[in-house]
């Protein structure tokens, strides 16, 4: 047993006509330092500045594949169903109570594409299910301004509050939108 009770987590591969959401592997690094690098990604994800290639190692060995096996978490990268390119990311990170919170990104070529709110709906509907993490409610939160990720998630179903919370970003004060998806009971 691991945080919250939880045990390691097998994770599968989970296909649609789109896209495929596929555990990390270690050859990913390269990948991840790339898209990384994105003044977008930059913008909106609690990233190292400068980004350099061993935080996308420490990213995919001990978050992505680790969370998986010590069970605190599941991230799946998002390929195209046909070529097999990655697209992106899309992680449940566990929390007390049969909770999740969902983080996710995109590569600038695959956004406004709809990839990332099937992606999250796959994701979640896998997060909620006996075989997956037996979950009752998913958590979302982005900066304010982070205009893409809340459509994604209003668009996934997500209850955005209407009050947005305080917090400190890179040092400064800052606000963030959080939201709430709930299995079906």
């Amino acid at each position: 047993m691991t945080a919250y009770g939880a045990t390691s987590i097998d994770l599968p591969v989970l296909v649609t006509e789109q896209f495929r959401l596929r555990p990390f592997q270690s050859d990913d690094v390269d990948w991840v330092y790339e898209i990384s690098l994105d003044p977008e990604m930059l913008r909106w994800v609690s990233l190292p500045v400068p980004y350099k290639r061993s935080h996308a190692q420490f990213f995919v060995e001990n978050i992505a594949i680790a969370r998986a096996h010590n069970g605190t978490g599941a991230n799946f990268v998002i390929e195209n169903a046909v070529t097999g390119q990655p697209l992106g990311r899309i992680g449940l990170h566990r929390k007390p109570d049969r909770a999740a919170e969902v983080g996710y990104w995109l590569a600038a070529h695959a956004r406004g594409s709809g990839v990332m709110t099937a992606a999250v709906r796959a994701a979640c509907q896998w997060g909620f299910s006996p075989e997956g993490m037996g979950l009752r409610r998913i958590l979302w939160h982005a900066l304010v301004g982070n205009v893409g990720s809340r459509k994604v998630a209003e668009r996934a179903g997500f209850t955005i509050h209407a009050n947005t919370e305080s917090q400190s970003w890179r040092g400064h004060p800052t606000e963030k939108w959080s939201g709430v998806l709930i299995a079906a009971q």
